[in-house]
């Protein structure tokens, strides 16, 4: 493209061309290296060259002269008329040195014939002159005096001709004046104008010059004003000493030296331009923390993006600002815009697009757009509104949240230190949303756990660390009288809560959890869970099983009644087989057939006991009283068990306690518990096993471990072995008969003495 349509270097293209694939690519890496603002096009061929910018013209052309099918020049000779411009530098690089070939270059206004070899180094150092020379010959000069700062110098004296003569030099050296005729006047004008320095001579009517100076200096606004003072008198060192005192930066005895003077105008200049970047740099950073404890104070999403796009706008002085939120993904996500302008932030005018967003993943910072009537990326049409933009990201801790983008109507208006100052705001903006957006994700996951609770039907109770109740659900409330007097209280024993009250101790003292069942003292049964909290609580969940138990107990009366009804039938038959062998002389087939019905009613009556047993223990129709030395019982089924073990070729180990350890109990069904137990154990243990019995005491606690190196118990079955009927499928442990009561029994016993 021609240089008079390259106005702006957001964006440079550079075309490169060589028939050597490898080349082309390795100057093409090279050169990208260049920045994110550079666009890299590489090519094989001419005509593959034309066909990549067909749409488009290139800033710069680097091209091979010898290629099939179209020569460097003839490349360059179409290029010179492309629909997109011209490109404005042109390197050819060839292998040949002859002098026909520069001539010819030089007539297609070639900027440089390149001689190979090349190095990639020469070849980017090449294209970084060409765009720096494109910036001269892009940026009118118009511009830049246009942008030059023009000083403005306030002379203050009630001489007519001193006033002429000082207005006539600062006119010459290009400074733009206003004039006082006195002291009064002259402060005024440093309030009205604001001059950049004040040329301020001591003997004036209505104020002299020392008031005012005093003045300017006890005045916040107008404090930073360099001030030379001008004095007719002879310089007394006391009157001296007392103006600088005052604040004055020079002093000057009239008549004075023209060169001299505008030299010290000139210092004092440049001395309060680097001040006042000073000062506009504490101001931008006394800003900061006031910005950031405005958006750390806002948790609502909306709320806070309009406090960070207002603060912003107003801030730089920009007339539209805009922020996309992006999702983990990095897709749009939401926007929200704020504008000072007349007109209304269109939703179509969407400032960030996807180039943008590129470039900031490139260069993990944001960028200022010039202009973008000459940006050639931008998507919009011309609006001149949006002129020029500047771009920061909102880097979070883990991912690009979103970016943040001012507009102003004014071309090149932003500069470094406005994308400075707005980076450090995002960064602060950032930590704002994570924090706004954590507080969403709480607060609605609050939301939902609450609901939960509410809506359960299982009480929910919280325990402090003192145990006293902090906290219930409404289910909860439903188990008290009155939940609140309850609140801030603990779980005392003697009302009916003792069995709650053990648990919540021994969980505090054990930190483990526990479960178990409370009885209340309406008679309902409850199925406690209780867990320690990290913060030292204890949350328990009660879940009320009064129905189930009702049903159970339906079902053990069922089955204890069908238990007795079955035990006469089925003792007629034993009976009666036995007696029929009596009866004559039968043959083997005869004998054959009547013991298998002895063995099969002997089956019967083995399962209506085992059927009974459980019933039995639900109906607690049994004494539980009786103390019972575990110990000893133990090493009597060891005694027991022995030859059975034995037989099966089994190691049979039982480890004695050192001390008694008595329970109470009904001491048949802590036999049965012991022969279920020790009976599994060797019938699920193979020949050649072992199985070690021992018992110890662990507080008031006793615990009885019945261990063997049997087949061993999958873990899926794992949930189900205490069920009723529930046999385990695993191949060598269905080998074994079984009705599957073994262990239910057991279990039903253990809980009836409240162990577990």
């Amino acid at each position: 493209m021609s240089t008079q349509e390259s106005l702006s270097l957001d964006h440079v293209r550079i075309l490169v061309v060589d028939d050597h694939p490898n080349t082309a690519s390795t100057l093409a890496r090279s050169l990208a290296q260049l920045g994110p603002s550079v666009d890299v096009i590489s090519a094989a061929s001419g005509r593959e060259a034309l066909e990549k910018v067909k749409n488009s013209g290139v800033d710069i052309l680097i091209t091979d002269m010898i290629m099939p099918e179209m020569t460097g020049l003839e490349l360059i000779e179409k290029l010179q008329n492309h629909p997109g411009g011209r490109p404005a530098f042109t390197y050819l690089v060839t292998a040949y040195d002859v002098p026909g070939l520069k001539v010819t270059a030089h007539r297609l206004k070639v900027n440089e014939v390149i001689v190979k070899p090349v190095r990639p180094e020469r070849i980017r150092q090449i294209a970084t002159q060409a765009m720096e020379e494109m910036k001269h010959v892009t940026r009118p000069l118009r511009k830049a005096v246009e942008r030059k700062k023009k000083f403005k110098i306030l002379v203050a004296d009630d001489r007519p001709d001193n006033v002429t003569l000082l207005t006539r030099y600062l006119e010459y050296e290009g400074y733009e004046n206003i004039t006082a005729r006195d002291g009064a006047d002259a402060l005024n004008k440093v309030h009205d104008e604001m001059p950049d320095l004040v040329l301020l001579d001591i003997n004036m009517p209505n104020k002299d010059g020392f008031t005012v100076l005093e003045e300017i200096r006890t005045d916040q606004a107008t404090e930073h004003i360099p001030v030379i003072i001008l004095t007719a008198a002879r310089r007394d060192p006391a009157d001296v000493q007392s103006g600088l005192n005052l604040g004055a930066d020079d002093y000057v005895t009239k008549p004075f030296d023209r060169h001299e003077l505008m030299a010290r105008i000139r210092t004092k200049l440049r001395v309060k331009e680097a001040e006042d970047v000073i000062r506009r740099r504490n101001r931008e950073l006394s800003l900061l923390p006031e910005i950031g404890k405005e958006l750390s104070a806002r948790l609502d999403m909306q709320e806070l993006a309009n406090v960070l796009l207002k603060r912003t706008v107003e801030t730089l002085g920009a007339n539209q600002g805009s922020m996309v939120m992006l999702n983990a993904a990095e897709k749009v996500e939401q926007s929200y815009q704020f504008t000072l302008s007349p007109m209304k932030f269109s939703n179509d005018q969407m400032i960030i697009f996807e180039h943008s967003l590129n470039v900031i993943r490139q260069k993990g910072q944001g960028f200022i757009i010039d202009d973008t009537q000459q940006y050639r990326d931008w998507p919009l049409i011309s609006d001149e509104s949006m002129r020029s933009v500047v771009l920061v990201p909102l880097f979070g801790r883990h991912q690009l949240l979103g970016v943040l983008a001012l507009t102003h109507e004014q071309d090149r208006y932003f500069t470094q230190e406005h994308l400075l100052l707005l980076q450090a705001i995002a960064s602060q903006a950032a930590i704002a949303i994570e924090n706004a957006s954590l507080y969403s994700r709480m607060a609605q996951e609050q939301k939902q756990l609450a609901t939960v609770l509410q809506n359960t039907a299982d009480a929910i109770l919280v325990f402090d660390s003192a145990g006293r109740l902090s906290l219930l659900n409404p289910a909860g409330e439903r188990l008290f009288n009155n939940a609140h007097a309850m609140l801030n209280q603990p779980i005392e024993r003697g009302f009916g809560y003792d069995e709650l009250a053990g648990m919540i101790e021994k969980v505090q003292g054990s930190h483990v959890s526990i479960s178990g069942e409370v009885t209340w003292p309406d008679q309902r049964v409850f199925a406690a869970h209780l867990s320690p909290l990290e913060s030292g609580g204890i949350a328990a969940t009660l879940n009320d099983v009064t129905r189930f138990k009702d049903v159970e107990k339906v079902k053990d009366e069922f089955i204890a009644t069908a238990s007795h009804d079955l035990k006469n039938p089925i003792t007629a038959i034993l009976g009666f087989s036995q007696l029929i062998t009596q009866a004559g002389p039968f043959n083997e087939a005869q004998l054959n057939f009547v013991h298998r019905i002895q063995g099969a009613a002997s089956t019967m009556n083995e399962l209506r006991q085992n059927m009974l047993q459980p019933a039995q223990v639900y109906l607690n129709t049994t004494n539980l009283h009786l103390p019972i030395d575990m110990s000893a019982l133990l090493s009597e089924m060891a005694d027991e068990f022995l030859p059975q073990a034995q037989a099966r070729e089994q190691i049979l180990n039982f480890i004695p306690m050192t001390e008694s350890a008595a329970v109470n109990g009904e001491p048949l069904q802590l036999r049965q518990v012991l022969r279920n137990l020790i009976g599994n154990a060797i019938k699920y243990t193979a020949k050649g096993g072992q199985i070690t019995l021992f018992s110890r005491l662990d507080n008031e606690t006793l615990e009885i471990h019945i261990q063997d190196t049997g087949y061993g118990i999958p873990s899926s079955d794992l949930p189900f072995i205490f069920d009723r009927f529930y046999r385990v499928r695993e191949s060598q442990s269905s080998q074994e008969e079984g009705h599957g009561l073994g262990l239910a029994i057991v279990k039903s016993i253990v809980e009836q003495h409240k162990g577990q």
